[in-house]
């Protein structure tokens, strides 16, 4: 797939797709804009005002290609609380002095993006960043709810007793007049529809978005019922007011109180929701964009940073890239930052020459948005799915959430981190050795073959240290192959294991392939692919293998990738092979000084007589313990008087002190001399068993290292633990092995 140029040369080539996708977006994004300004406590305009310095700021200035931009969900709650807070109960004075909050949090913003801290956003555990959203969704529904069947001024303020005084509200309208029962009546009405719209068939219905029927809808009833009555249907108190001089009422937002702590901590907070919902937002955009590029996510900050600077100074709330209307540009065919551009100009567009048009849409009516937003913010139908990844996650979903609804947003999350660390450590039962390694480097990559990486992840995987392997990741090309080596890991948490899902996904989009080993020792916490895992949670492998089959326990996803292989290839599978293979394996010259901890993905050619397995062995003890994951391939040919011989390019000699002094056989192929050294007590059997076809047939393959104790063969390829793929070729190269080894000695009887 072509990907759209940049700059200038791509607005000239995609200005049409963009234009439609920007117009579709802008009618979501101005009944959604309004809603969010009134319920952040601020006038209509903030929430337009940020969506047009938004959209023409950060389409030009931004390091992302099919965002939107503009007022968001998650700050409408942190604004509120802000104003009502800087104001001290005046709302006019505390928007003055929330606007001077905005425009530092502006500043701060373009401060995280220069140092390059958008990473910090990888810091939080998934499931805790999950029950904040859950939280921030529950927060809006419990305000919004009141204003959607006509009660503007509840008496609490906390969520949880807004909540709790909804029912008050709900029996407080049988003794209301008719013009409440009309507002009541639009609000329910428009969440109705936002509720049955997905399941209306007619085409038609849905090439307008949901939400604008409902302000289509409602200011048709306002209008319609106007003419009727000869006075305004729906009481004026209920109606969206943005006044005809809103240009001559804008005043410079008030920095009087920036030497208080207050004001500070509305700025910290304003930055701290924005700086996670646009980055959360862009990560998930970067996985719609049907063209898969991928964001600068600093860029991205400093352009939000200027924006939310610029908006404020002009009256405007904060602005953060917004994922819900992000997507409807994508599915509206977008296709570079110019659908943002076009969606800022056009609102602006709507603001100038239909004012009139835009106060007469029902306040009950945008509640009803926001109430439906809160809805999927929270979302019920996630927990389900939270508990099969893992109960200790769905424990922290909602210990975050109920954190979030009783101390405020930046607590919440900070209480949510500190529960994942606790749970982390009791699952693991080494919080000290968790600190400990944290401060050490736990990642090593380096480049094997060509566009061929192996990366070695050590000690522990969690949410504390994935910066650092993320780093590692970007670092790679997404067209080559990766392998993510686990087997020196002992913990790897939920968040790490849902990031390497989507880079598995972004691998296999851009032709590469990103594949995770050393996982089979690991217990899942669930059956879930995603879910924690931790070897001190696994069942002992002798345990493991005295049941007998490979369903004692979850396969990892390599383990149901080679279990398919085996059915596809005439092989047989066994997850957990017993104990007997430890001793096939320990015969060999190369584990004599090793000992064997357990055999893991034993692939049988009962045909040919060859085994392929893994082997988890370790020399030392303590802390000079060195453990090793080792993939193999072990043949029984058919072979009178085998000889004994190590054959490998000299790296495997060093450790093999029974073949110390002795001299190399040399074959006689200069070629096959040259590339490998061959060891062995009998030369001349040695030049016999190793023919020219032989030779030849190795010459054609990788590089494979060779130990015969004259009765079977070991064979692998690298001294680590094997992909999937790298498992493939083992096989296909001891399949033609053996049957060259057949045909060898087939000829050798005959003569």
């Amino acid at each position: 797939m072509h990907k759209p140029s940049s700059g200038f040369k791509g607005f000239k080539e995609n200005w049409q797709a963009d234009l439609k996708a920007g117009f579709v977006v802008s009618l979501v994004a101005l009944p959604i804009s309004i809603a969010l300004a009134l319920a952040s406590g601020a006038p209509a305009i903030a929430g337009l005002m940020a969506a047009v310095v938004g959209g023409v700021v950060v389409a030009h200035l931004g390091g992302s290609y099919v965002t939107i931009t503009g007022a968001g969900n998650g700050l409408a709650v942190v604004t509120l609380a802000a104003i009502t807070t800087l104001g001290n109960g005046d709302m006019l004075a505390g928007y003055y002095m929330a606007l001077g909050a905005i425009v530092v949090s502006g500043v701060l913003l373009f401060l995280l993006g220069s140092v390059r801290l958008g990473v910090l956003a990888d810091l939080f555990p998934t499931s805790a960043v999950q029950g904040m959203l859950a939280a921030i969704g529950i927060i809006i529904l419990a305000k919004q709810s009141h204003v959607m069947i006509g009660i503007l001024d509840p008496e609490s303020t906390a969520p949880i007793p807004l909540l709790l005084e909804f029912v008050n509200s709900v029996e407080a309208l049988f003794g209301a007049d008719a013009g409440i029962w009309k507002t009541a009546g639009i609000g329910l009405f428009s969440l109705l529809l936002l509720s049955v719209f997905p399941k209306i068939r007619a085409q038609w219905v849905h090439s307008v978005p949901a939400p604008l029927w409902v302000v289509i809808i409602s200011v048709a009833v306002q209008m319609i019922g106007t003419r009727l009555t000869g006075a305004s249907f729906f009481p004026e108190k209920y109606l969206v007011n943005i006044p005809a001089d809103w240009m001559s009422a804008w005043r410079m937002p008030d920095f009087s109180g920036i030497t208080k702590g207050p004001f500070w901590g509305a700025a910290v907070s304003l930055t701290f929701i924005a700086s996670i919902e646009s980055l959360l937002s862009i990560k998930g955009m970067d996985r719609l964009d049907p063209y898969k590029r991928r964001s600068n996510v600093n860029k991205d900050l400093r352009a939000l940073g200027i924006a939310t600077a610029l908006s404020g100074l002009v009256g405007g709330l904060s602005v953060v890239t917004v994922i819900a209307r992000s997507s409807v540009n994508v599915s509206n065919g977008a296709k570079t930052r110019s659908a943002n551009f076009f969606h800022g100009i056009l609102i602006l567009v709507f603001v100038l020459f239909f004012r009139t048009l835009l106060t007469q849409i029902p306040l009950p009516a945008l509640a009803a948005i926001l109430v439906f937003t809160g809805y999927k913010l929270l979302n019920p139908s996630q927990f389900s799915r939270i508990a099969r990844i893992g109960l200790e996650q769905l424990f922290l979903f909602f210990f975050t959430l109920f954190a979030t609804l009783v101390y405020g947003l930046i607590m919440g999350i900070v209480l949510g981190m500190l529960a994942t660390f606790v749970v982390q450590v009791f699952i693991t039962g080494s919080g000290l050795d968790m600190l400990r390694y944290f401060y050490r480097p736990n990642t090593l990559l380096y480049e094997e073959d060509e566009q061929k990486f192996i990366l070695n992840i050590n000690y522990f995987a969690n949410f504390l240290n994935y910066p650092r392997l993320k780093s590692k990741l970007d670092s790679v090309p997404t067209s080559a192959t990766l392998i993510a080596d686990f087997s020196n890991t002992q913990f790897v948490d939920h968040t790490v294991m849902e990031h390497l899902s989507g880079y598995i996904e972004l691998f296999e989009q851009k032709g590469g392939s990103l594949e995770l080993v050393g996982l089979e020792a690991f217990a899942l916490s669930s059956s879930h692919p995603l879910g924690v895992q931790s070897r001190s949670n696994r069942t002992k492998p002798g345990v493991q293998r005295a049941r007998g089959t490979s369903q004692a326990h979850q396969l990892s996803a390599k383990q149901e990738k080679l279990s398919e292989f085996a059915v596809l290839n005439r092989l047989k599978y066994t997850a957990w092979p017993p104990s007997k293979w430890d001793q096939l394996v320990e015969q060999f010259n190369y584990f004599k000084y090793r000992r064997i901890d357990y055999t893991t993905n034993l692939l049988r050619d009962l045909e040919q007589n060859f085994y392929a397995l893994e082997v988890s062995s370790h020399s030392g003890e303590f802390i000079m313990k060195d453990s090793q994951h080792l993939a193999c391939i072990i043949m029984e040919p058919q072979i009178t008087n085998l000889p004994v011989f190590v054959l490998d390019r000299e790296r495997i000699f060093s450790r093999l002190a029974q073949y110390a002094g002795v001299k190399d056989v040399e074959i006689g192929h200069p070629t096959f001399d040259a590339k490998f050294k061959i060891k062995g007590p009998n030369p001349g059997a040695i030049r016999a068993f190793f023919t020219r076809e032989c030779v030849d047939f190795l010459l054609e393959h990788p590089d494979f290292h060779m130990e015969s104790n004259g009765k079977s063969i070991l064979i692998f390829h690298k001294e680590r633990v094997a992909s999937v793929a790298e498992f493939k070729l083992m096989v296909s190269f001891a399949r033609e092995w053996a049957q060259r080894m057949a045909i060898q000695s087939a000829t050798a009887e005959e003569k």
